[in-house]
């Protein structure tokens, strides 16, 4: 089994409680949710702070090829929302 972790620092605009950017955050979650059941997803650095959030991505296949690709295609559709803008992508596999 070939394991891919995408690490995704964001910087969140306008936000102005933690309800807010836990809705952010939320919606991001079931994107990655909605891919299929080979991803998961995690909070990474649950702070307070309000400008910022990491989530931790990891896909699971039998080949590194197929889940280099499917990190990629996740990060481009997830790229796509507002309110928030990716400053650093890191992928790594296991």
């Amino acid at each position: 089994m070939k394991v891919g972790l995408l690490t995704l620092s964001y910087r969140l605009y306008s936000v102005n409680s933690i309800k807010e950017k836990r809705s952010i955050l939320r919606h991001l979650e079931a994107e990655v949710r909605r891919a299929g059941p080979s991803f998961a997803v995690c909070e990474l650095d649950g702070s307070t702070d309000l400008d910022g959030a990491v989530l931790r991505i990891a896909h699971v296949s039998n080949d590194a090829r197929v889940t280099d690709a499917a990190l990629t295609s996740l990060q481009r559709r997830i790229e796509r929302g507002s309110g928030f803008e990716i400053v650093d992508a890191e992928k790594e596999f296991l």
